[in-house]
C-alpha cells in the first residue's frame, strides 16, 4: 500500500514537472516578440526572446548589450541569422566595416528575409559600387517586403537610371519579379529626367518585351508634356512587330487590326455609349479583311467615340477615306473633325447622311507650326442635345492622310 503511495506521488510529481514546463515554454513564446524580458523570466534560454532583447539595445544604442543577447541567442540557436545581424550592427558602430560586411553577409545566408540584412548590405554596396550586389539587394528587399517599395523606390529608380548600375538592373527585371511593374509605373510617373526614363524603357524593351500596361504611362506622360512626336516614336518601338506594319500617318487606317489589341492613344480609341455600336466587320465593298461600322438604334447619343492622335508637322495633308450610309438619320450627319492637341479645330470633312454605297472622300487642311500634335476624331458636329438624335449606319474605310507638295 506504501510503495503505491509511493508510485503516485512520483507519477503526480512528474506530472506537475511536465505541465510547468509546457506551461513556461507557452508563456516564453507569448511573451518573446512584444515582451521579450517577461518571456526570459518564465525561459532564460528563448533564442527569440534574446534576439529581440538585442534587437532593443541596439535601438537604445547600448552596443554592450546588444553584443550579449546577441551571442546568447546565437548559442540558443545557432541556424538563425538574425543575432549576426545585431553583432555585425554592433562591429559597424565600433568602426570595424570588414568584420561587419562579413557578419550581415552570413546572417543573409541563414535568414534571407530579413530586410535589415539586406538594407545595410545594399548600402554597403553601393558605396563600394558593386552593381550585381546593389541589384540583388533590391531585389531580395522588394521580393520579401513589398511594403518596403514606398520608401525605397525614389533610390531604386535613381540606380535603375544610373549608368552603372543599369545594365544588372535591366538583367534582373527581365526575369520579371513581382516589383518590376511598380517601378516601371514609378519611373514613368516621377519627375526625374524623361529622356532618361525614355532611354531606360527602350532598353528593358529590348531584351525583355514590355506590355502595353508596362509603358503606356509613359507614352501619357510625353503626351501630357506636348512632347508627341517623342511619344509616337517611343509608342511606335515599344508596340509589337506584328503590328508595326500598320503604322503610317494614321495607324491601321484600314481597320484590320482587332481594337482589343491596340494601346496607346496614337491608335484607334473606341469607347462604348448606350446607341451606337462601334465594330469592325467585312462587307461587300470592304478593302482588306474588315471596314468599320458605327450603327446607331434611333435615339440621342452624343458621339464622339472613335478618336486618334496624330504627329503631323507644320504643312498642307489631305485626307482621304471610303464611306458608305444606310439609312444614316441624322441633320447633322458624322464628321471627321481634325484639330491641335487641346486646341483649334483644323478641319473638317463633308457631313456623312442619308443612303450612299461606297465612295472615296477627301479634303485638305494645314497644320501650323504651333500643332505639335492632333486629334482625329469621329463625331456628331450637335449644337443642342437635339441634335444628337440618330439613327442608321456608317461604313468607313482605307483612311489615309498625306502630304500635299507645294505648288511651285
Amino acid at each position: 500500500m506504501v510503495n503505491k503511495k509511493i508510485g503516485l506521488v512520483i507519477v503526480l510529481s512528474i506530472a506537475m514537472l511536465v505541465a510547468w514546463r509546457i506551461i513556461s515554454l507557452g508563456l516564453a513564446d507569448h511573451f518573446a516578440v512584444k515582451q521579450p524580458e517577461r518571456a526570459l523570466f518564465w525561459r532564460s534560454n528563448h533564442p527569440e526572446a534574446l534576439f529581440r532583447m538585442a534587437e532593443k539595445s541596439v535601438n537604445k544604442k547600448d552596443w554592450l548589450k546588444a553584443r550579449f543577447y546577441a551571442e546568447k541567442a546565437i548559442k540558443s540557436n545557432a541556424l538563425d541569422g538574425r543575432p549576426l545581424r545585431v553583432l555585425g550592427q554592433v562591429a559597424y558602430q565600433n568602426k570595424n566595416e570588414k568584420l561587419a560586411y562579413s557578419l550581415f553577409q552570413k546572417s543573409v545566408q541563414l535568414a534571407p528575409r530579413d530586410v535589415v540584412s539586406h538594407i545595410w548590405l545594399l548600402e554597403y554596396a553601393v558605396r563600394q559600387q558593386q552593381a550585381q550586389a546593389v541589384v540583388n539587394h533590391i531585389d531580395a528587399i522588394f521580393s520579401v517586403a513589398p511594403e518596403s517599395m514606398g520608401s525605397l523606390m525614389p533610390q531604386a529608380m535613381l540606380l535603375a537610371l544610373n549608368p552603372k548600375v543599369q545594365e544588372p538592373f535591366i538583367e534582373k527585371l527581365s526575369l520579371n519579379p513581382a516589383w518590376r511593374r511598380h517601378l516601371l509605373n514609378a519611373l514613368a510617373a516621377s519627375d526625374l529626367k524623361l529622356d532618361q526614363v525614355v532611354a531606360f524603357f527602350v532598353k528593358l524593351n529590348a531584351k525583355s518585351k514590355l506590355d502595353s500596361s508596362e509603358y503606356i504611362l509613359l507614352i501619357n506622360r510625353l503626351n501630357k508634356e506636348n512632347r508627341f512626336m517623342q511619344s509616337y516614336v517611343t509608342w511606335a518601338n515599344l508596340i509589337p512587330k506584328s503590328q508595326q506594319k500598320f503604322l503610317g500617318n494614321v495607324f491601321d487606317g484600314g481597320f484590320e487590326l482587332p481594337f482589343e489589341d491596340q494601346i496607346g492613344s496614337f491608335a484607334w480609341n473606341v469607347s462604348e455609349i448606350d446607341g451606337a455600336d462601334t465594330v469592325q466587320l467585312n462587307t461587300s465593298g470592304t478593302l482588306g479583311e474588315n471596314s468599320l461600322l458605327v450603327d446607331f438604334d434611333g435615339r440621342r447619343v452624343p458621339y464622339a467615340h472613335l478618336s486618334q492622335l496624330l504627329v503631323l508637322p507644320a504643312g498642307q495633308w489631305q485626307m482621304s477615306f471610303r464611306a458608305k450610309a444606310d439609312n444614316l438619320d441624322n441633320n447633322r450627319g458624322l464628321i471627321w473633325r481634325i484639330s491641335c492637341q487641346g486646341g483649334s479645330t483644323l478641319a473638317e470633312s463633308a457631313a456623312m447622311r442619308g443612303r450612299f454605297n461606297w465612295k472615296e472622300v477627301s479634303f485638305q487642311f494645314t497644320v501650323p507650326e504651333n500643332c505639335q500634335g492632333q486629334q482625329l476624331l469621329l463625331t456628331i458636329p450637335a449644337r443642342i442635345p437635339a441634335e444628337t438624335l440618330i439613327n442608321g449606319s456608317l461604313w468607313l474605310d482605307d483612311v489615309k492622310i498625306q502630304q500635299v507638295e507645294p505648288v511651285l
